[in-house]
């Protein structure tokens, strides 16, 4: 009788510890639990945050490169707008040679004779074939008084007092000129003075008259 009484102790101790390691283990797998979700949630947020900031980074630079794209498009409109503009204006000048001369000889002054009615006229010369050089009086050929170019060329008289003239070696050249007494006193637009010479007129029209292009007399009409 004294054996059984002597070994009851022993098994409430052996159950006691059985019930505290279950509980601590208990607690411990609760714990593991509850840090698994927790690292599981701040990982979640962690994304959604970065996702939102890669979001709003992206659509500002969306809209950065939009506003850029918008300012080169105006920009590059402008510079095409302006680029055309030019190009009517140089085309309109081309079509229009009485435009170009009376821009190019605005500031142009014709020397005139005080109290000496002045007169204008409108008409177009080419060459009649002569040449001469002007100091031997000799004959030259068109090509060799006015170059390669010379059968295309023209004087262009306007009755607004300026002229254009295409047969001068440097191109077409424009300029101003005034009638007074039956001559002509022309001024190009480089403020040298037309060498000109009419010889006979027709109702207010010179009908034949010359011109010196550089030592070479050219005849016209």
């Amino acid at each position: 009788m004294a054996g059984k009484h002597a070994a009851t102790p022993n098994k409430g101790k052996k159950v006691a510890v059985i019930v505290i390691i279950a509980v601590l283990a208990a607690a411990l797998i609760g714990g593991g639990i509850f840090f698994f979700v927790s690292m599981n949630g701040k990982n979640d947020k962690e994304k959604k945050a970065s996702v939102q900031v890669t979001t709003v980074e992206t659509t500002a630079q969306t809209q950065a490169r939009q506003q850029s794209q918008t300012k080169e498009t105006g920009a590059s409109a402008k510079a095409s707008q302006g680029s055309a503009q030019d190009q009517t204006q140089a085309q309109q000048s081309a079509e229009d040679p009485g435009n170009q001369s009376t821009t190019a000889a605005a500031d142009i002054v014709v020397p005139t004779q005080e109290g000496v009615k002045v007169s204008y006229f409108n008409a177009t010369f080419i060459p009649n074939g002569e040449a001469q050089d002007a100091e031997t009086g000799n004959p030259v050929s068109l090509r060799e008084a006015l170059g390669a170019g010379y059968s295309e060329g023209t004087i262009t008289f306007n009755d607004d007092g300026t002229f254009t003239d295409s047969l001068t070696a440097a191109g077409e050249m424009t300029g101003k000129y005034v009638v007074q007494d039956e001559k002509i006193t022309a001024t190009y637009s480089d403020d040298r003075n037309m060498e000109i010479k009419v010889t006979s007129w027709n109702d207010g029209t010179p009908a034949q008259f010359s011109v010196n292009y550089g030592g070479c007399i050219v005849f016209f009409g």
